[in-house]
């Protein structure tokens, strides 16, 4: 079954529709391994169902356009390969045989060592960018082998790990993995933000500041001034509404709050024959949590975004891991994350009784500015006119803050254009993977910073 994020007559958090969990809402849960299913199977795929029909790769090729898209031709081999091998070919990572001197079989593919790099994204198969040089992954940020010299007798190197040489003599299906699978991943995307919310994070000062009453009141005799200091400071927290102080706590943890994501995704997969996969993914949810509360939704409830897809991108089986090249979000990364922060704000407001369809008029309702001053000018009727200043200067520092942190997140949503993925996940066995890492890349204006996920998947 499909899971999606859903409101079953519960709060939809904003305008960008995000379904808040403890109020009636559909949650999502882990997918499990589905039984065999009673309706007509691959027979070359037990227990899986038949998979779109796919031309396969011809067996030699001259140009491009000779090979199923996104495969392209090595003309050195006249070898339909994935893009990533054009200038290498594929390869047996245990026996050794298809690459050339010097070159390393490395996920099914020939090429020369990995070296220096600037992101993810320089990096080929299960190798990670730390401080500008690829180094191989051997899980969870461990170490793993290079090649096969790494490794004890009678084992060989795949996909960081060494394994044992008969686990690449498995019988299987050439095309088992053709169908639909529903992947269950952790994304951490804070890793690769690159300090691009430190304005976020300084508005949570400018927010404390109005809550304190610390703006300046123009109109009022300096001699009296510390008087009307004083009481604003001691009125105005009764005209800030509980949401007020958790906002202030929010944007001082953005970074914390929107460390993790949950994403549920399905992958469409296509068999192009000997082991070799073409495929597209598709995002159907994605979740994060703040204090026990999760935040979840679709890219089709999301304005100006729509479903959430990946561009083509090609795929192999080596020895019982699978590998899925580097492809790239179709959709702006940064229309996501602007999603995720106003979600979060309108999901704080909603927890104190009071949703909000937009930050504009969430954060008037942050300080009753009129009602404010009255309550100063009661306190002290000695000078004339003092309500009106005091709303004055309150509502010039609120809409002063609306105005930047409105105009950060629109920022923050610009400046992230670029999300790429690649991993490598173990097959279990034709229903099901495990132990999936991803090696993700966001870019934009500001560069490109690195991150990392794991995943699990069933099939469908």
């Amino acid at each position: 079954m499909l899971i999606t994020s859903g409101c079953v007559g519960g709060v939809i958090g904003g305008e960008q529709g995000a379904c808040v969990a403890g109020s009636n809402c559909q949650q999502p849960t882990t997918p499990t391994s589905p039984t065999n299913p009673t309706s007509p199977t691959n027979p070359s795929n037990p227990g899986g169902p038949v998979s779109t029909p796919t031309p396969p790769n011809p067996t030699t090729c001259s140009q491009d356009s000779d090979c199923t898209s996104p495969f392209v031709c090595n003309t050195a081999a006249s070898q339909c390969v994935p893009p990533t091998a054009k200038n290498g070919g594929l390869c047996d990572p245990i026996e050794g045989i298809g690459c050339k001197s010097g070159e390393q079989c490395i996920g099914g593919i020939c090429m020369n060592p990995p070296t220096t790099c600037q992101s993810n994204d320089d990096c080929p198969g299960a190798f990670i960018c730390q401080q500008g040089v690829c180094t191989v992954d051997g899980g969870n940020g461990g170490s793993g082998c290079k090649d096969n010299s790494q490794c004890p007798t009678g084992q060989g190197c795949v996909g960081g790990s060494c394994v044992p040489q008969a686990v690449c003599n498995v019988p299987h299906a050439p095309n088992r993995m053709a169908g639909v699978w529903q992947l269950d991943s952790t994304l951490k995307v804070r890793d690769g933000l690159k300090g691009l919310t430190k304005g976020l994070l300084s508005l949570g000062g400018a927010l404390q500041d109005i809550i304190d009453g610390k703006f300046n009141i123009k109109g009022v005799p300096s001699f009296l001034s510390s008087i009307v200091a004083a009481l604003v400071k001691d009125l105005i927290k009764q005209y800030v509404p509980p949401w007020g102080l958790q906002v202030i706590q929010w944007l001082a943890n953005v970074n914390d709050v929107l460390d993790e994501w949950r994403v549920i995704s399905t992958e469409s997969i296509q068999s192009v024959g000997n082991d070799q996969y073409k495929g597209a993914s598709t995002w159907h949810l994605v979740e994060f949590e703040y204090q026990g509360k999760k935040v979840s939704t679709s890219g089709t409830n999301v304005p100006g975004l729509g479903q959430i897809t990946t561009e083509p991108w090609t795929a192999r089986e080596v020895c019982g891991v699978f590998f899925i090249d580097k492809h790239s979000l179709k959709a702006k990364f940064g229309q996501i994350y602007r999603w995720a922060i106003e979600a979060m704000l309108t999901a704080i407001s909603c927890s104190n009784g009071q949703c909000y369809t937009n930050l504009n008029d969430m954060f008037q309702t942050l300080i009753d500015c009129r009602a404010f001053g009255n309550a100063v000018q009661s306190a002290d009727s000695t000078i004339p006119g003092l309500s009106s200043l005091v709303e004055a200067a309150c509502t010039a520092e609120k809409q002063n803050f609306i105005k930047k942190i409105i105009q950060e997140i629109d920022d923050l949503s610009a400046k992230l254009t670029y999300m790429s993925l690649r991993a490598k996940v173990n097959i279990i066995n034709n229903n099901s993977m495990s132990n999936g890492r991803w090696y993700g890349v966001l870019g934009g204006s500001f560069g490109k910073g690195n991150f990392e996920g794991s995943f699990q998947g069933v099939r469908k």
